[in-house]
């Protein structure tokens, strides 16, 4: 029953003219935490691509042996969101609502979510980000440029 009124939700989406040009995107993980491609039934879908994510942050920090993964990021991850031979519907990104903001991607290399009273277990573990040498806000002027230097470079 549940599936019959989700694909109505999405053909009734479809079927509105003044929707009907809409671009949905998806967050690829269920509730259980397993990584799902493709699952909406809907052709306007698109879904958020974490491995671009994860991969460029890596590459943007300067780990080591990612440079090779970034050409296959740049085209949308085909590796894994290929379908039928078509072009892949993915949305690459690097910070979103969940995870690191752009500043907090420069400013920590671990997360503190405490404020929302979850205990700091929501959120990924694994955020590849690199506080420049200190953790949280600062008032050394070298770290602080070289923080609004590196949020700027993914502007570029």
């Amino acid at each position: 029953m549940r599936r019959l009124i989700i694909l109505q939700f999405f053909e009734d989406i479809e079927c509105e003219p003044e929707l009907i040009d809409i671009k949905l995107i998806s967050e690829p993980w269920d509730c259980g935490g397993l990584y799902k491609l493709g699952d909406f039934p809907s052709k306007n879908t698109f879904t958020w691509n974490g491995h671009f994510r994860d991969d460029l942050r890596r590459f943007w920090k300067g780990d080591k042996d990612t440079a090779w993964n970034m050409s296959d990021k740049i085209k949308g991850t085909p590796s894994i969101y290929k379908e039928n031979n078509t072009f892949p519907k993915s949305i690459n990104f690097i910070t979103s609502h969940d995870g690191f903001t752009l500043k907090d991607l420069v400013t920590f290399n671990r997360k503190y979510n405490f404020a929302n009273r979850e205990q700091n277990r929501d959120g990924d573990n694994h955020n590849n980000s690199w506080n420049h040498g200190n953790e949280g806000p600062t008032t050394n002027l070298l770290i602080k440029d070289l923080r609004k230097r590196q949020q700027k470079k993914s502007y570029s």
